[in-house]
């Protein structure tokens, strides 16, 4: 027998104790790693936790580093795959989905959890786990509609636009679900297994999405961030706004980046011209809890993050995981549903400088032209890609 055969190693073999260590650390990293690892052999499989087997708000199985990528609704070939970004290491997979079918995605949490409306048929509404693909019932939404007052205004108003319910997400008691429908100024809470939601109104809202951090909800208002309570139910400032905002022609963009909380504030500068929307200047603030406070910043994630933002969802991702030059580190890119988009592409703040477009509009788009045009259109909520040298099949076993 040659050399090389007495020195081959018996893999699935290794022993329960040995595969079950490597399987916790690798679930800790990323659950899509992890479902990689259990669908290696039976061995590898029976040693380490079926992800369906445990309640679907249990964090150590979701995918939260990764970003659906939203199809066009005219694609025939495969209407329930669905593309996912990592943020963290720029790869991509496709899934396939049947759970979508004839669904409405209401948000992507930011656990990575789709919240799924069975809509015009029901008003139910599933939380799915896109890759372990464990669905989680949670109450209709009639309370919602009943509290708006007729059926279709609702969800007239809010699928006006892709994710509606941006910013929704499970609480840090790992039990309580927020559905957050910024538009209409409602959200509500709810556990698996109640018989409703909760509803609470926003009150003096401004033109922003709302953002989950460290489990916790916040919003914006003309009185400052506030912070969802639940003992009883309440939202609370959190932060008083140190700057004017005009709720007419400004934007605030709240979103979670590195673990903190960011506020970017979209305004004229004092010289703009009405006919001129590249006169557009944007301010970035971080949220200083303990202090109460909005203290602003020139840089955020040590340099290392860019900020994408759009009218009903943002996001933060870290430059190192994407090509060298595709994106530049302490800089805001506008979605395609920001006015200025057509002749802005972003803007540095360590200079104050605008980075020009090409011109791209979402709706000629439908093959991005490269990173920031697909990060662009990925906050805008729609998106149509091919990461062809990036894309990998994933298999659920």
């Amino acid at each position: 027998m040659p050399p090389s055969e007495n020195k081959r190693r018996d893999w699935a073999g290794l022993g329960d104790g040995l595969a079950g260590t490597i399987a916790d650390r690798v679930l800790a990293h990323d659950v899509a790693d992890y479902l990689r690892f259990r669908a290696v052999c039976g061995p590898w499989r029976r040693c380490c936790a079926d992800p369906r087997a445990h309640g679907g708000l249990d964090r150590r199985f979701h995918p939260r580093r990764w970003l659906m990528l939203r199809e066009p609704r005219e694609r025939i070939d495969a209407p329930n795959r669905r593309r996912f970004l990592n943020s963290s290491t720029g790869e991509c997979i496709q899934v396939h989905l049947p759970e979508l079918h004839n669904q409405e995605v209401l948000a992507l949490t930011s656990e990575g959890l789709l919240v799924v409306l069975d809509w015009p048929r029901s008003t139910e509404v599933r939380l799915l786990n896109p890759l372990t693909r464990h669905l989680t019932q949670l109450p209709p939404l009639t309370a919602l509609v009943s509290h708006q007052g007729n059926d279709g205004l609702l969800f007239t108003a809010a699928f006006d636009t892709h994710f509606p319910a941006w910013g929704s997400g499970v609480l840090s008691d790992d039990s309580t679900v927020v559905l957050s429908f910024n538009r209409l100024n409602i959200l509500g809470m709810a556990k698996p297994g109640d018989g409703h939601w909760t509803v609470l109104k926003f009150r003096n809202p401004l033109r922003t999405a709302s953002s989950m951090v460290a489990g916790r909800f916040y919003c914006a208002t003309i009185d400052g961030v506030m912070v969802l309570e639940d003992q009883p139910p309440r939202l609370e400032l959190a932060a008083r706004l140190p700057m004017p905002v005009s709720p007419m022609a400004d934007t605030v963009h709240l979103m979670n980046s590195a673990g903190e909380l960011l506020l970017v504030h979209r305004r004229f500068s004092r010289h703009h011209d009405n006919n001129n929307m590249a006169n557009r200047r944007y301010d970035v603030y971080r949220l200083d809890l303990g202090a109460g406070t909005l203290c602003r910043v020139d840089s955020f994630g040590g340099g290392g993050h860019a900020l994408f933002i759009g009218m009903y969802c943002s996001l933060s991702v870290p430059t190192k995981v994407f090509p060298s030059g595709s994106i530049r580190g302490d800089s805001i890119y506008l979605s395609f549903d920001i006015a200025e988009r057509n002749k802005t592409e972003g803007y540095h703040l360590a200079d104050r400088s605008t980075i020009s477009s090409d011109s791209l509009s979402s709706h000629s788009a439908l093959q991005p032209h490269n990173l920031v045009d697909c990060l662009s259109l990925c906050s805008t909520g729609r998106i149509w890609c091919h990461f062809e040298k990036h894309l990998v099949s994933h298999c659920r076993r």
